[in-house]
């Protein structure tokens, strides 16, 4: 495990920050876990086993997202909300997290 839970929860924060309105959801991170050999579900490399730290964040309707951070790189790969639509995630020249 290359990063604890206290910094990854601030780079959760933080892209959650980001992203908007779309995942305003900071204060409602309920728990976050770490996996390594987790199968990765988009971009480049999906369906191959990383080490990753998973966020669970409370919604509307007792739903349920979910942010996957990279321990690797400590940087978000994606954010999937409850009803499944994933979007990735990238970091703009200024460090502001956008969807892709």
């Amino acid at each position: 495990m290359k990063h604890t839970e206290n910094q990854i929860l601030e780079i959760a924060k933080q892209v959650l920050k980001d992203l908007g309105p779309l995942t305003n959801n900071t204060n409602k991170i309920r728990t976050m876990r770490f996996n390594s050999e987790k199968e990765l579900a988009r971009g480049a490399a999906i369906g191959k086993l990383h080490p990753c730290w998973t966020i669970f964040i409370d919604t509307l309707f007792d739903n349920t997202d979910v942010l996957t951070i990279s321990d690797e790189s400590g940087e978000p790969l994606y954010y999937q909300n409850f009803n499944m639509a994933t979007i990735e995630i990238r970091k703009d020249a200024n460090g502001i997290y956008t969807s892709k």
